[in-house]
């Protein structure tokens, strides 16, 4: 499954990362303009899917893309 079989939403969020490296949900928000809630359940959504990773950071989580990520994920 490739970037562009995405839904525009997940996209988005793909995309902001692309610009922001990595970022906390919160982050990903301020970049999309929708709510944190809905940018946490998109960003989790991609890291079951493969496209993304997430790691902690003190107490919040930080999600980005990770380097070995080429574009395309099997399924």
């Amino acid at each position: 499954m490739s970037l562009f079989s995405l839904p525009g939403s997940l996209r988005s969020t793909i995309l902001a990362l692309y610009k922001l490296g990595e970022a906390t949900a919160e982050e990903l928000a301020e970049e999309t303009g929708r709510l944190r809630a809905v940018e946490c359940s998109y960003a989790n959504q991609l890291v079951r899917m493969g496209y993304l990773k997430k790691r902690r950071r003190g107490r919040k989580v930080v999600f980005y893309i990770d380097d070995n990520f080429s574009g395309e994920v099997m399924i």
